[in-house]
């Protein structure tokens, strides 16, 4: 760690420690902060080369993460965000919410019982053709094939471009450009790309192992609702819809994940998350009109930042959690604060 890292580090560290943050947090407009979170799990290490270790919490960490947001701040609903929105309620002081991506079952067998036991009651958007299946995420299985194939280059599809694959540096470059190509893509052409680069790389993540599985059931989902927590969509198959060219296959991502959902669930699916695999930007004006049209009252971005009184509810900013309990509360300082942290 060099040492303007290290200056940066202490300063947080103090600042945190004094509570300045959380003081000077009460002094500005009412407004949340939403969380984002994708997977919980008691040995991240395990799943480096597949749901990517950056994106991973350990239970350990989340455990003491919502202990603070518990105690220190307020947790609420999307729900009671989504009226504060509209005028029809105020929110406390240093109000919260948790989110999760993607639908990991590490969130129901993990997540959940923490959560239940601190009294949070979380959003979990789910890409909804892999609940109920043994089909790892499309960006799990490029991470997986990049990450362990024994080929020593690879050809990039769309321009015959090629990447070296020796070091983790140039592999990581590879992944990022697959991920660009996979991610304007959808549904059955999306699932022929990644099963190209799979065998191209001679290197296909397992879907399974050991009664694991990445994705969860429609019964678990159904027992987040039953519990309290909200249920919502993060499309069909994970695109990066900004990018999507064609309107109906936007439509469908958007529609057809949200009636899927509420049939599996028995109620309404009114919240949406934009996936953003790869490329910018993840939202736009266009994606929002479809949003509104089939039926989503909010819908999250991976924007930083808090939520304030006028936001549009239809791209709201969400703030990564950090990896520890200082990184998280000085992130929540900020954002209260409306400062980049």
């Amino acid at each position: 760690m060099n040492l303007g890292v290290r200056r940066k580090e202490f300063v947080k560290r103090a600042f945190v420690k004094s509570r300045v943050l959380l003081l000077a947090g009460r002094f500005v407009p009412s407004g949340a902060v939403i969380l984002m979170y994708h997977s919980v799990q008691d040995q991240p290490e395990q799943f480096a080369n597949s749901i990517g270790s950056g994106i991973i919490h350990a239970t350990s960490i989340f455990e003491r993460q919502m202990e603070i947001i518990a105690r220190r701040f307020h947790p609420v609903r999307l729900d009671e965000i989504l009226s504060f929105l509209k005028g029809e309620q105020n929110l406390p002081d240093r109000a919260v919410a948790v989110t999760f991506d993607d639908g990991f079952s590490d969130n129901f067998e993990v997540a959940a019982p923490i959560l239940d036991r601190y009294g949070i009651r979380a959003s979990f958007y789910v890409t909804a053709d892999l609940i109920g299946t043994v089909k790892p995420p499309w960006y799990c299985r490029l991470r997986y094939a990049f990450g362990t194939s024994q080929m020593r280059q690879w050809r990039y599809p769309f321009n015959g471009k090629i990447h070296p694959l020796g070091d983790r540096e140039e592999r990581q470059v590879a992944l990022l450009s697959a991920v660009d190509c996979c991610a304007s893509l959808a549904g059955r052409e999306q699932e022929e790309m990644v099963g190209q680069i799979e065998s191209d790389l001679k290197a296909r993540l397992a879907s399974h192992s050991d009664g694991f599985r990445f994705m969860m059931s429609w019964d678990q989902l159904r027992r987040l609702a039953r519990d309290g927590h909200i249920v919502g969509s993060h499309t069909l198959t994970h695109p990066n819809l900004a990018h999507v060219s064609s309107e109906g296959i936007l439509e469908r991502e958007l529609s057809d994940s949200k009636r899927q959902i509420e049939e599996a669930v028995g109620a309404p699916v009114v919240h949406f998350s934009y996936p953003h695999p790869g490329l910018m930007p993840q939202w736009s004006e266009r994606t929002e009109v479809m949003a509104q049209r089939v039926g989503y009252c909010s819908a999250v971005t991976t924007t930083r930042g808090s939520v304030r009184a006028g936001a549009h509810p239809l791209h709201l900013n969400r703030v990564g959690a950090g990896r520890s309990a200082n990184e998280l509360l000085w992130r929540l300082g900020c954002a209260f604060l409306r400062r980049h942290a």
